[in-house]
């Protein structure tokens, strides 16, 4: 169980505000982690089919939703401002690869939806996706050690997001 009194109340006043070396360490080798992964799996994203990390983590949620999703939901869906998906949805639209349109039901509400080349460049691409991750954070980690990281980013998710859509799938 995580004790549930935060560290920052325990910590003494000399200097407020400033992480402990202890925290600090933390930070720094969660953002190794990340940025360990990331610019190779772009790179390989990049060489393998023209598309960045994020564009697809668009183009992959559309795919996994099987159907369209609204464009809210799906800005959710990859941690991104409205107006960076937005952006990124129109040059999706220019390949091809995904399509918008006005909701049926409220014609307030823009959905994406990913088209037949969207998913076919998709499913070309999740070998490397997971080729990347696997070797740069899963082959690491035991059966038991994943688990314990992903109880572990589900409790800093859950104390930041608690309505996080993670929690609802």
């Amino acid at each position: 169980m995580v004790a549930q009194i935060s560290h920052y109340q325990e910590k003494n006043n000399e200097a407020p505000g400033l992480f402990t070396s202890h925290e600090m360490g933390f930070w720094h080798r969660v953002v190794a982690v990340y940025m360990g992964v990331l610019p190779d799996l772009e790179r390989e994203l990049q060489r393998a089919g023209k598309i960045g990390f994020f564009e697809f983590q668009v183009l992959d949620h559309l795919a996994c939703q099987h159907g369209n999703m609204t464009m809210s939901q799906l800005a959710a869906r990859c941690s991104s401002s409205l107006s960076r998906l937005s952006h990124v949805a129109r040059k999706l639209e220019t390949r091809k690869l995904l399509t918008r349109r006005l909701s049926e039901v409220d014609k307030r509400v823009t959905v994406a939806e990913i088209t037949v080349d969207g998913q076919r460049l998709i499913a070309g691409l999740r070998d490397v996706y997971h080729r990347a991750v696997e070797s740069h954070m899963l082959e690491s980690l035991s059966t038991e050690e994943l688990r314990q990281a992903i109880e572990l980013l589900d409790h800093m998710l859950r104390h930041n997001e608690p309505d996080h859509w993670l929690f609802s799938a």
